[in-house]
């Protein structure tokens, strides 16, 4: 199955760069401390958090998405999420074990997350996804929508809105009232990261999860969880997450 190996090359190369953040990688793996952590912050055992991460591959549906999307990329000059990567795993894999009603997201491109995490609250049997995105060429073929890569089958519990999260965040926030997770993949400068966290986090209810994607870009993830003393917050393989703790 050498569609499951389609970065390896960009892996590795970013290893031999980062050879101190690998070894940890590596040391987390053997020790599970990833899937530790999310089972903390979801109440799940590290166990039942290490089944999901093999749930999207072992699904012959998604696996023959994946497969497909994998192909297509291959002749495509745009820049895409890896589709096999453990970060979007994590995210699935706390969107199982949490299982929110409401998430909400920013930052949709191809939908490749979009689609992991639908396929998360299709395996729940309840929650819905209302997904933030732009139609940015950088990112999607032409011709192509945002999202364009979830399949008929799991946009049941998914509403899309096109826009500026500036523009659309608050007011989707303000109709939806409180939700159960939010999750940033937008525009990743401080301000912007940071301005989202602010807006977001008073709309989490206790317990709910604020994810970053690409957390390490600069300290915007750090500032806010210092910021709101949070003390379950970590950085999980460039994916910061955060559990809410007070009201």
């Amino acid at each position: 199955m050498k569609w499951l190996f389609q970065n390896v090359g960009k892996r590795a190369a970013f290893a031999f760069k980062n050879p101190r953040y690998a070894a940890g990688s590596i040391v987390r793996e053997l020790t599970r401390s990833d899937e530790s952590f999310i089972g903390r912050i979801t109440s799940a055992k590290a166990q039942e958090i290490r089944g999901y991460l093999n749930e999207p591959v072992s699904t012959p549906e998604f696996a023959a998405l994946l497969k497909d999307a994998a192909e297509e990329f291959r002749h495509l000059s745009i820049e895409s999420a890896d589709l096999f990567a453990k970060k979007v795993l994590l995210q699935y894999a706390a969107v199982r074990a949490l299982a929110p009603e409401r998430i909400v997201e920013t930052g949709i491109a191809n939908g490749v997350s979009s689609a992991y995490l639908l396929l998360a609250i299709q395996k729940n049997g309840k929650g819905r996804l209302h997904s933030i995105g732009l139609r940015d060429p950088a990112f999607l073929p032409v011709g192509k929508e945002p999202g364009w890569l979830v399949p008929s089958w799991l946009r049941g519990s998914w509403q899309v809105e096109i826009g500026d999260s500036r523009q659309v965040l608050p007011s989707s926030l303000s109709r939806f009232g409180t939700i159960d997770m939010f999750i940033h993949d937008s525009l990743h400068t401080y301000e912007h990261m940071l301005w989202e966290f602010e807006i977001a986090y008073p709309a989490l209810r206790p317990g709910g999860l604020l994810l970053s994607d690409d957390a390490l870009w600069n300290s915007a993830f750090h500032d806010f969880a210092r910021k709101m003393q949070e003390q379950d917050a970590r950085i999980l393989r460039g994916v910061g997450f955060l559990r809410k703790s007070k009201a």
